[in-house]
């Protein structure tokens, strides 16, 4: 006989004995699979999260930029230069204001010359009412009523010219004040303490700002989102803002602003103000990560990625029934790093395996590690006919499987604090 043939049938039986054996084994497994305690969930609603990142820049929450302003006059001089710090109501920058300062100065000359001549006519009528109180207390025989009439009418005249004089000094003032007005409009200060960060001397009024001033001290994020990321944001959500050294604040959205309908691509400026209890200070023009976890899907039936299994391209899940499979085709929308939106096929206060595997078939009949058990027909299952099996007692019927106190169930995974 051919050695080769020889080899073959002494190869033949080793062959058959290990497909064999492992029939047996897959046999094994399909056949005691409903033996085995598995772990089972109630699916309950929840709030599913996206997750959103992007880049940021550093930037002042104040920022105050002085223009040459031509009804101010001609800019006479920059009073402060780049890197240098100022406090809120330093001056920035100098106009001319020679025409101004010769007009007050005019004005107060006459407001001198005034309150002279006022004072003249407030002497004087003091006067003449002293000598008419004198007049008026002589005897009848030596007063003099006539020249008691003419006193009392220079009394009269003197008055009323330190009143005229008194409303001129009044009106001249008036125009002081409004010419001061006018002076301080010369003089350009600020209202944000911070830094110089530019100085433009040559700047014109309708051109690039001559002095810009940052507020150091105060900062912000802004970031730029698609459309579809802005939609689920909302001022108030939380954000993580992290630096390439390491540093990390947390901060919240504070504004939500329109994009620049000039460029192609449009993306929304979304602010962020960091919190106050920060210690790392992030200097303006940083660029840093940020992250936000907005509510993508409010009250979801959602079940995590490893509960759904596949065959032949369609998802399902193994829900359990009456301590038996049913095998459950389902759809998803939604979906994150942690959960999947279900949107047909399962409903909220089912259980399902968290568990499962290909030996699982429909209507297999399975004990769960909440019993420890198994519904038999010994049990006091009803029989097909709907009868109890005889001899059974119904107060030892197994108890009803209780999950609600479960680590495994979707309301009380803490792997999931913060992932959904």
């Amino acid at each position: 006989m051919n050695r080769h043939i020889k080899r073959a049938l002494i190869g033949l039986p080793i062959l058959l004995f290990i497909i064999l054996n492992t029939y047996l084994f897959l046999l094994n497994e399909s056949l005691f699979a409903s033996e085995k305690p598995y772990e089972i969930a109630k699916i309950e609603k929840r709030d599913l999260r996206e997750t959103i990142k992007s880049t940021g820049t550093i930037i002042p929450i104040e920022t105050q930029e002085f223009y040459n302003e031509a009804h101010r006059g001609t800019l006479e001089e920059v009073l402060v230069q780049e890197g240098d710090e100022v406090s809120a109501g330093s001056e920035i920058l100098k106009y001319q204001s020679t025409d101004i300062e010769n007009q007050i100065t005019a004005l107060e000359n006459e407001i001198d010359e005034l309150e002279t001549e006022q004072e003249y006519y407030e002497d004087r009528e003091t006067v003449l009412a002293g000598q008419i109180r004198t007049e008026s207390n002589k005897d009848e025989e030596e007063k003099n009523e006539p020249n008691i009439f003419l006193l009392e009418q220079q009394k009269a005249d003197a008055s009323y010219q330190a009143k005229r004089i008194d409303r001129l000094i009044s009106s001249k003032e008036s125009e002081v004040t409004q010419l001061e007005s006018k002076l301080d409009e010369k003089v350009v200060k600020n209202k944000v303490a911070g830094t110089v960060q530019k100085v433009n001397v040559n700047a014109g009024s309708d051109e690039e700002p001559v002095v810009v001033i940052l507020s150091e001290n105060q900062v912000m994020v802004r970031a730029y989102l698609s459309e579809e990321d802005v939609l689920l944001l909302r001022e108030g959500d939380e954000v993580a803002v992290s630096s390439s050294r390491g540093e990390g604040r947390k901060g919240l959205i504070t504004e939500i602003g329109l994009p620049d309908q000039k460029k192609e691509d449009l993306r929304f400026p979304v602010e962020i103000e960091l919190d106050s209890e920060g210690e790392n200070q992030l200097p303006v023009g940083t660029t840093v990560e940020v992250s936000v976890n907005p509510v993508a899907v409010e009250d979801a039936v959602a079940v995590k990625h490893e509960w759904v299994l596949q065959d032949d391209g369609e998802e399902y899940v193994l829900v359990v029934k009456n301590d038996y499979i049913d095998k459950r085709k389902v759809s998803f929308g939604f979906e994150n790093e942690t959960y999947k939106e279900v949107t047909k096929g399962l409903k909220a206060e089912e259980t399902i395996m968290t568990e499962p595997n290909i030996l699982l078939v429909e209507d297999m009949e399975i004990k769960t590690k909440s019993t420890g058990k198994k519904k038999s027909e010994s049990d006091g299952q009803q029989n097909p006919e709907g009868g109890e099996q005889e001899g059974v007692d119904p107060s030892e019927e197994e108890p009803t499987i209780d999950i609600t106190d479960r680590k495994d169930t979707l309301d009380t995974d803490p792997e999931d604090e913060g992932t959904e």
